[in-house]
């Protein structure tokens, strides 16, 4: 979760598909001016976002959600789930990139105006840029900064929170983390550096005329779960949104992982026994910078390498790779993990130094990507320590609040889990957890305070 793919033509790369930092190509230019929010003939608004270079993705308020594929007569065309082409279910035409016009099976409609300034700010050497994206007539009900995951494209570019959320009057101030977009400086995943940045963001938009007298929080989604609650603790605001997040150490996640597709592959005690044991020593090797534990990782490979649980394959974000992958081949690995991160960070501490700040953290049940049980039991558990922590799960979603179509195979819905905008946006504006969201399992905060 807390890395991203990358694309290379090995076998590293095949195992790396749940793991390094990924550059997913922008919208071009062509595709790109088709990118916010339209509200259709029948008053229904729709959200075009960026899916890649070459196609984009609309979603509709109640969750649902299709990529979009260019077709030889300049339409764009989408099938069923997530991501399919055809059976061809739905075609959308749109105007010139003047004209802001979209035409969606039989309903015309006209491109919302909400109103985008561009930001730039500094933290520490660094320069960053962002965009403050407002509701239709420019008062928004709160603002949030919001934190991208993990990946290295532009959240300025590629995200869809700062067109969506506006329509219900929620202003976002997005912006692209360092060494991504049109931000100076290296990418990392360090979780204090990640952190003063957006707490940087939180000042450039607290000196802005629009927030006067507004409601301000953090969002952070994904990796952005680690930060945006260091952001808090650095810089107090209004409340904290942690989506799809997790309360547990990037070596526990890899670990839950691992434990995961075990579990799924039908291994018992005996083949967890011995995956845990590679697992403390590929964290060594990641941690390392693969200064240490390669000759370990090597034994152990060459011990289990014919048991049925190791050739299946383990999970994890970068246990997965190492022990998939040749020694002569490590390469790409090594080149995937090389950046700044702290593997044992506990979120717990902070979290509780931050219990006083509204927070709602969103999960997902069958998050394949960040395993959210034992997040669910930590939260609960700071709940009953006074912590203002309000918790919904959804139970069929996996990463992404994307609901799965079929939980044996994993297929994603083409839909996120339903009621889970309406949700963000209701507690965003209210800050309580006091009714029901779609299939949501809610736990609302224990303290009154």
């Amino acid at each position: 979760m807390f890395l991203k793919p990358l694309a290379l033509n090995s076998l590293a790369a095949f195992a790396l598909a749940a793991l390094a930092p990924s550059v997913t190509q922008a919208a071009t230019p062509s595709l790109a001016c088709h990118i916010g929010a339209y509200r259709l003939s029948d008053g229904v608004p729709v959200v075009i976002s960026s899916s890649g270079e070459d196609a984009l993705r609309y979603r509709f308020l109640d969750g649902r959600s299709g990529r979009l594929f260019p077709a030889a007569d300049g339409s764009f065309e989408s099938g069923p789930g997530w991501s399919s082409r055809t059976p061809v279910q739905l075609r959308v035409r749109f105007g010139d990139c003047k004209a802001g016009t979209i035409r969606l099976d039989a309903r015309e409609g006209h491109r919302i105006v909400q109103p985008v300034t561009p930001i730039r700010f500094h933290s520490g050497t660094e320069e960053l840029y962002g965009e403050l994206h407002l509701p239709e007539g420019g008062k928004p009900k709160a603002i949030v900064v919001l934190q991208y995951g993990s990946g290295r494209e532009s959240a300025v570019a590629n995200n869809f929170v700062q067109h969506l959320l506006p329509l219900k009057g929620i202003g976002v101030f997005v912006f692209d983390k360092r060494g991504t977009g049109r931000s100076t400086g290296g990418y990392t995943a360090d979780f204090k550096v990640l952190a003063a940045d957006m707490s940087a963001a939180l000042q450039a938009i607290r000196a802005r005329p629009e927030a006067a007298r507004t409601p301000i929080g953090l969002m952070g989604e994904s990796q952005g779960g680690w930060v945006a609650p260091l952001a808090a603790e650095l810089s107090p605001v209004d409340f904290v949104v942690v989506s799809y997040g997790l309360a547990i150490a990037p070596s526990e996640e890899d670990h839950q992982e691992m434990l995961q597709v075990l579990k799924a592959n039908g291994f018992g005690p005996d083949a967890v026994a011995k995956a845990e044991a590679i697992q403390k020593v590929t964290s060594q090797v990641f941690d390392s910078g693969f200064v240490h534990g390669l000759d370990e990782l090597e034994r152990l490979k060459a011990l289990y390498g014919g048991e049925p649980w190791f050739k299946a394959g383990l999970g994890g974000d970068y246990t997965g790779p190492l022990t998939a992958t040749p020694a002569d081949q490590l390469g790409p690995v090594r080149e995937a993990l090389n950046f700044a991160i702290d593997l044992n960070y506990d979120p717990a501490p902070t979290l509780r130094a931050t219990g006083d700040t509204p927070s709602l953290w969103v999960l997902a049940g069958l998050d394949t990507e960040a395993p959210s049980a034992t997040s669910l039991e930590i939260l609960r558990r700071l709940q009953a320590e006074g912590a203002l922590i309000d918790i919904a799960v959804f139970p069929n979603a996996d990463h992404g609040i994307i609901e799965v179509a079929d939980p044996k195979s994993g297929d994603l819905a083409g839909t996120h889990a339903p009621g889970y905008f309406d949700l963000l946006s209701d507690w965003i504006v209210h800050r309580r957890l006091d009714q029901p969201f779609g299939e949501a399992v809610n736990y609302p905060r224990t303290s009154r305070r």
